[in-house]
């Protein structure tokens, strides 16, 4: 299991995020990402026990990071005009488990990776606006995304 290091920068976050805190718990922590390279919408979920992989994470992780998802992604869908959110985990760049959620718009033309590789940015109005959104909705209780009949 890998072991965090004075080098891991999310593993020591303290400064409040751009738009808040949207989410935290003693296994995840939800941020907007930076107006300079995200839309409005995109998320970062962060995990708050050092590890890099999927394959690492705990069952009882495993499964909040599922029910996490399936609440952001509804709550994405009600406060944006998303058609679809996409999941991105690389963890590339910093090796700390991290995923981002975009969520597309309807009305945009591009799709799948052509959609994900194209310049982003945001108002940081609109990032906060977003972000209280999502936050508001994430205090509701949790509704199933296919309820039984």
């Amino acid at each position: 299991m890998p072991q965090a290091t004075g080098s891991c920068p999310y593993c020591d976050l303290h400064a409040e995020p751009v738009g808040g805190w949207i989410y935290r718990d003693e296994r995840w922590l939800v941020r907007h990402g930076p107006p300079d390279s995200t839309i409005a919408g995109g998320l970062q979920i962060i995990s708050v026990r050092h590890f890099v992989d999927f394959a690492e994470m705990t069952d009882t992780e495993a499964g909040s990071f599922g029910r996490l998802l399936a609440r952001l992604d509804v709550a994405l869908r009600a406060t944006t005009d998303a058609e679809r959110v996409h999941l991105v985990s690389t963890r590339d760049r910093v090796a700390h488990f991290h995923a981002w959620l975009y969520p597309r718009p309807a009305g945009q033309p591009l799709r799948g990776t052509a959609f994900l590789a194209a310049p982003q940015s945001a108002e940081v109005e609109d990032l906060n606006r977003v972000a209280e959104a999502v936050r508001q909705r994430l205090r509701t209780p949790a509704q199933p995304a296919n309820p039984a009949t």
